[in-house]
C-alpha cells in the first residue's frame, strides 16, 4: 500500500513536469527561429487597422449626389511652389504723401477744428493763429515798401541828374546802393510772411492782418492734432500731421544675410497684425544699406488696397517668394482640417472616396504642397471641389473622423 501511494505520488509530478520540458522546448525553437514574429503580427495588425479605417470612413456616393454636390476630381500633381522668407515690417506712407505742420513763429491759437481721423483737403484752413509778433512783421513789411518806393523816386532822380552830369557818380551810387538794399529788404519780409502763412500781396492791398490761416498742403487724413484753442506754441512746435494713404506701401526688414536671395519684382505676401486679411504685391527698391542696429536691410514693397483698410503705422508679418521646384501640390480648397490635422479625398473609383491624412509645406497661388501622404502613394486622384461637401457626409455618418490619422 505504501509502494503504491508513493507512485501515485510520483505520477502526480512527472506529469507537470513533462508540460513544463515540452514547453521550454518549444520555447526554444522559436526563439532560434530567427524571426520576429511579435513585428510581424503588429505590422499585420496595423494593416488590417488602416483596411478598417479605410472602410469605416469610406464614403459611397450616387452619381445624383456627386453631381449635386459638384465634386470635381483630378490626379496629383507636380506644380512649381516657390520657396519663401519670412520677414516683418510696416504699412508706410511715402515722403510726399506726409505733411507735419509747424507753427512758424510763436502764437496763441485762436481756433482749430479738426480731429485725428478728420479729412482735410489742400488748402483747408486747419487753424487759426494770432500774436502781436504776425502784427510786427506785417508792419515791418509795410514800412520797408514805402522805404523801397522813397528810394526808388531818390535812385530814378540821381539817375536823370547823372546822365545831365548835375550830380556826381558817387552820390548815383550811394542812392543805388540804398534802393536795392531797401528791395532785399521787401524780399526778405515777404518771405517771412509767406512762411508764416501769410499773403504779402494781400497785406499790400488790404493792409495789416489779425489772424493767421494755416492751411493743409496736402489732401489726407489727419493722424495727429497737438493744439487746442488758446494754446501757447513756440516756434516750430508740431501742430497737425496730415497722411495721405492712397499710395501707402510696405516697408519689409530683412536680414542681411538673405537680402542676396532677394531680387527687385519679386512677389511677396503680408498679413496685418490682428487683421484676417492677406494682400500681396511686388518688391520696388532694395536698400543698399544694413541698419547697425537691427543688422536688416529696409525693402521697400508696393501692393494695392483698392478697399483703403490699411493705415500708415501697421505692424505685418510677410513672406518674399523666391525661386522654387515642382513638387506635388494640390489646390487649397482641396484640403480639410479635423481636429488640428490636415486631410484630402481619394477617389478610389467614380463614386467611392477615402479621407488620408497629409502633411501640408510651402504654399503659393493658391497651391499648397503635399510633403507627406500615406504610405507614399502620390499616383492618386484627389477630390479638388467638394471636400468640405464629403466632410459633412462623413460626419453625418460615423459622429466624426475619429481615428483615421496615418
Amino acid at each position: 500500500m505504501n509502494f503504491i501511494v508513493k507512485n501515485n505520488t510520483m505520477k502526480k509530478y512527472i506529469i507537470p513536469l513533462l508540460f513544463i520540458i515540452i514547453t521550454s522546448c518549444n520555447s526554444k525553437k522559436e526563439d532560434h527561429s530567427g524571426h520576429d514574429h511579435a513585428k510581424e503580427d503588429q505590422k499585420k495588425q496595423s494593416t488590417i487597422s488602416k483596411e478598417e479605417n479605410h472602410e469605416e470612413n469610406k464614403l459611397d456616393l450616387t452619381k445624383e449626389q456627386i453631381q449635386n454636390a459638384d465634386l470635381k476630381i483630378e490626379v496629383l500633381s507636380k506644380k512649381l511652389i516657390r520657396n519663401r522668407i519670412a520677414v516683418t515690417g510696416t504699412i508706410e506712407a511715402p515722403p510726399q504723401n506726409k505733411a507735419t505742420i509747424y507753427a512758424p513763429m510763436e502764437a496763441f491759437v485762436y481756433s482749430t477744428d479738426v480731429l485725428p481721423g478728420d479729412k482735410v483737403t489742400k488748402g483747408q484752413t486747419v487753424a487759426v493763429l494770432e500774436h502781436p509778433n504776425f502784427i510786427k512783421l506785417q508792419y515791418s513789411y509795410l514800412e520797408s515798401i514805402n522805404n523801397c518806393n522813397v528810394a526808388k523816386a531818390d535812385y530814378d532822380r540821381k539817375k536823370m541828374l547823372l546822365e545831365k552830369d548835375i550830380t556826381s557818380k558817387k552820390s548815383f551810387q550811394a542812392s543805388e546802393g540804398r534802393y536795392k538794399s531797401l528791395q532785399s529788404l521787401v524780399s526778405s519780409y515777404a518771405s517771412q510772411l509767406k512762411m508764416a502763412g501769410l499773403n504779402p500781396v494781400t497785406i499790400n492791398k488790404k493792409g495789416i492782418q489779425q489772424y493767421v490761416y494755416v492751411k493743409s498742403p496736402i489732401t489726407g487724413f489727419v493722424v495727429e492734432n497737438n493744439i487746442n484753442k488758446g494754446k501757447f506754441l513756440m516756434a516750430n512746435s508740431e501742430m497737425i500731421e496730415v497722411i495721405d494713404n492712397d499710395h501707402i506701401h510696405a516697408e519689409l526688414n530683412v536680414f542681411g544675410s538673405d537680402i542676396t536671395r532677394i531680387k527687385k519684382g519679386s512677389d511677396f505676401s503680408f498679413k496685418p497684425s490682428g487683421l484676417n486679411l492677406q494682400y500681396e504685391g511686388y518688391i520696388k527698391l532694395i536698400s543698399q544699406k544694413v541698419d547697425d542696429k537691427t543688422k536688416t536691410v529696409n525693402v521697400h514693397g508696393h501692393f494695392e488696397d483698392p478697399e483703403r483698410r490699411l493705415k500708415s503705422g501697421m505692424f505685418i508679418n510677410a513672406e518674399v517668394l523666391l525661386e522654387g521646384s515642382k513638387v506635388y501640390a494640390i489646390s487649397e480648397n482641396a484640403v480639410i482640417e479635423n481636429e488640428g490635422k490636415n486631410f484630402i479625398f481619394i477617389a478610389m473609383n467614380e463614386t467611392e472616396f477615402i479621407p488620408v491624412e497629409v502633411r501640408l509645406g510651402n504654399t503659393d497661388k493658391g497651391f499648397v504642397e503635399i510633403k507627406e501622404i500615406e504610405e507614399d502613394n502620390f499616383n492618386v486622384s484627389v477630390v479638388i471641389t467638394g471636400a468640405h461637401f464629403l466632410k459633412g457626409k462623413l460626419m453625418q455618418m460615423s459622429g466624426g473622423m475619429d481615428g483615421h490619422a496615418h
